[in-house]
């Protein structure tokens, strides 16, 4: 087995999430240490030419990428904790998110929710911190709502990890959608996994474009894109959003933040005419909720 491994600038790392998560089984992940420490995307491969060319795609697709790579050889044995050592349970309050392998030994406290999640998959495993910033935002509205009543929708899946831990906190009417299929193909068998009934939620394959014309508004949206994208598409999110609810932006970086805040500011204002702003970030990332009351 072999392990690929290059630095990467933070700029690429939600680029490369969005990508990894699209594929099935994916031989790539990303790893990062904490704040002040470099990003660094990583593969796992066979044999050295199966490394060599899938870097070589990778590249086509994201130019920015450095022309080389580390790499080792790796034991079988080696290569299994390795992988595993790059993913760890995490939680916040009640909400745990745990690797599928740890089944009979994580102790999830009585009454908590949890995810379980296939570390095959590499990616919308909760791992990020703009996936992160986006289920405390809605757990922190859950504080004050009612689940049984509140309607979520994730906008942009990817792996369905945030739709199906709204499910799992109580939420009875969950939605999500995806332009792309094979992200909504995985989000359903991430849903057979935890056996988690498809009478709480749908995915679509639908952009941001369409997606909330078959999900309608909710009560809280989930939207863990690209700056560029979240603003591409702002009249499409603000709109989404009904009285009393809220709009979560993620996938921003901490730079961005204040541009990011400040357009989709004036955009709810103009269409709700009352909003409430807040930011928070967690390492290089941020997010933005606008509340309309």
């Amino acid at each position: 087995m072999i392990e690929l491994r290059a630095p990467i600038h933070e700029d690429l790392v939600q680029p490369l999430e969005d990508f990894f998560c699209e594929l099935t089984r994916s031989s790539w992940m990303l790893f990062h240490e904490g704040p002040g420490k470099p990003h660094f995307v990583m593969g796992y491969f066979d044999t050295q030419e199966q490394a060599d060319e899938s870097w070589v795609f990778l590249r086509k697709k994201f130019k920015h990428l450095p022309e080389k790579f580390d790499s080792i050889q790796l034991e079988d044995k080696d290569w299994k904790e390795a992988y595993k050592e790059h993913l760890k349970p995490w939680n916040y309050e009640n909400l745990h998110w745990v690797p599928s392998w740890m089944r009979q030994s994580y102790q999830v406290p009585a009454g908590d929710a949890v995810i379980w999640f296939d570390a095959g998959l590499a990616f919308g495993t909760g791992d990020h911190p703009t996936t992160r910033l986006c289920i405390i935002r809605l757990i922190d509205f859950l504080k004050t709502h009612s689940a049984a009543t509140t309607q979520v929708v994730d906008a942009g899946c990817g792996s369905g990890i945030l739709g199906l831990s709204a499910v799992q906190l109580g939420c009875q009417n969950v939605a999500g959608f995806d332009r792309d299929p094979e992200s909504v193909r995985v989000s359903e068998n991430n849903r057979i996994e935890n056996n988690i009934s498809n009478k709480n939620i749908c995915f679509h394959h639908a952009g941001l474009e369409e997606g909330f014309k078959l999900t309608g508004t909710a009560d809280v949206v989930l939207a863990n894109i690209i700056s560029d994208v979240l603003c591409i598409y702002a009249d499409e999110l603000v709109q989404s959003i009904k009285p009393g609810g809220v709009l979560v932006l993620s996938g921003i970086l901490n730079k961005e933040q204040e541009t990011v805040r400040d357009f989709f500011a004036a955009k709810c204002k103009e269409s709700w005419g009352k909003v409430e702003v807040d930011g928070r970030t967690m390492g290089e990332w941020s997010d933005v909720a606008l509340f309309r009351i």
